[in-house]
């Protein structure tokens, strides 16, 4: 009998990303809702680094980090595709 191949987990990828781009775009996700939440002036990401004072970096850390963290997740994807492809005997 047949074993049942298993299905390459493309939804845990999707997720993945998704998640690093809710990261990515967390401090203009906190800006909108703090402008959102306060009629009147708005808030900058800049009055938003200002108002943690030392903690501010963790405001643009996001920022950064997100595309990198993309490009990781991106070449671990694409070696577990390619690994999976190689296993199940075909070509991508």
């Amino acid at each position: 009998m047949r074993e049942r191949q298993k299905r390459f987990p493309l939804l845990g990828h999707i997720v993945v990303f998704c998640l690093i781009g809710l990261f990515a775009m967390s401090p203009v996700i906190w800006v909108a809702l703090a402008n959102a939440q306060q009629p009147g002036a708005q808030i900058g990401l800049t009055d938003l680094m200002a108002g943690w004072g030392v903690m501010g970096w963790l405001v643009m850390a996001p920022v950064a980090l997100g595309p990198l963290l993309f490009l990781f997740w991106t070449a671990i994807f694409a070696i577990h595709l390619l690994v999976y492809f190689r296993r199940k005997g075909e070509r991508p």
